[in-house]
C-alpha cells in the first residue's frame, strides 16, 4: 500500500484504519433515495407536454448529475480519509479533493489521553465510533478518528504501541497486520 509519509528508521506500520463502511452508506442511501424520487417525479409529470416537459427533463439531469457528483466526492473522501498507527506515531491523512492533502503526526509518547466517543444506537448495534486523541503539544492537537470500525480494539493497539515504546523496544512492539 502507498502511504502518504515516509516511515522513519525503524518504524513499522501496526494498522491502516479507514472509515467504517456506514459512514459511505448513509451518504449512498440519500442519494439513492433522491435519484428514485427524482425518477418517480420525473415519470408522473413527463405527460403534461410542451416546454414543461424539457424543463423537467433538464431539471431531472441536473439533479441526476448533482446526486451522482455528490457520491462520487463522498466515496473519494471515504476512500482517502486514513489513519495509520505505526510503533512511533499516529498518521492521520485527509484527502478531500486531488489537489487538497492534509497530513498531521503525533509522535505515541506526545498522547496524553486517548478517549471513545459511540453515540446512537447504529453506532453500538454495528460497533463503530471515534477515537479522540489529546496530545502534550502547546496547541493541544486532537486527533480525532471517526467513524472507524471497532473502536475499543484500536485504543487498545495504540496504548500497547505507546507501551512498547516507553518501555524503550518500539521494533519489537506487537503488530497486527496493516489492514482494517
Amino acid at each position: 500500500m502507498n502511504l502518504p509519509v515516509q516511515l522513519q528508521e525503524n518504524e513499522v506500520v501496526s494498522r491502516v484504519i479507514k472509515r467504517h463502511p456506514l459512514a459511505l452508506l448513509g451518504r449512498l442511501l440519500a442519494v439513492a433515495l433522491l435519484l428514485v424520487l427524482v425518477l418517480v417525479l420525473w415519470f408522473w409529470l413527463r405527460g403534461v407536454g410542451g416546454w414543461v416537459t424539457t424543463a423537467l427533463d433538464i431539471g431531472a439531469a441536473l439533479i441526476a448529475f448533482t446526486a451522482l457528483a455528490y457520491a462520487g466526492f463522498h466515496w473519494y473522501q471515504y476512500e482517502n480519509d486514513l489513519w495509520i498507527v505505526t510503533n512511533q506515531r499516529l498518521i492521520d491523512s485527509t484527502k478531500s479533493t486531488p489537489f487538497s492533502q492534509d497530513i498531521k503526526t503525533a509522535t505515541l509518547f506526545n498522547l496524553q489521553d486517548i478517549n471513545i466517543q459511540k453515540r446512537g444506537i447504529f453506532q453500538t448495534i454495528f460497533e463503530y465510533g471515534d477515537i479522540i486523541c489529546q496530545t502534550a503539544s502547546a496547541s493541544g492537537q486532537t486527533f480525532t478518528f471517526r467513524g472507524v470500525s471497532k473502536p475499543a480494539e484500536i485504543l487498545d493497539l495504540i496504548d500497547d504501541q505507546r507501551f512498547a515504546l516507553q518501555r524503550g523496544n518500539p521494533q519489537n512492539s506487537p503488530t497486527t497486520p496493516p489492514s482494517a
